[in-house]
């Protein structure tokens, strides 16, 4: 399963794990994931916003940390949750969303 967190008013995204979906290579929950994650982390970062980045494609995680104000990537980090909750609900065995902000 692939659980993807928001924390720290959005500011704070780490993704981790994979979904289990199918085999690598033809998992459509973890391509999904992984779109919306670069596109998320190159958006943010054409708004100029300033975050710490770490991947471990080994283990599947991805954390991006927001060092500096950036409105335009907190609304990014937002759209992200929609996003990634509307895969939760299509496939809620392999995606799980822990938003720290709702709870």
């Amino acid at each position: 399963m692939t659980q993807v967190a928001f924390s720290d008013g959005f500011r704070s995204v780490r993704i981790a794990g994979h979904s289990g979906y199918s085999e690598e290579g033809s998992d459509i929950v973890c391509a999904a994931i992984s779109a919306m994650a670069n596109y998320f982390c190159n958006a943010a970062e054409s708004f100029g916003a300033k975050a710490e980045v770490r991947t471990d494609e080994e283990k599947g995680i991805l954390s991006w940390k927001l060092l500096a104000p950036c409105s335009e990537a907190v609304r990014l980090a937002e759209a992200l949750c929609r996003e990634v909750e509307e895969l939760e609900k299509q496939y809620p065995r392999y995606v799980r969303v822990i938003n720290s902000e709702r709870e």
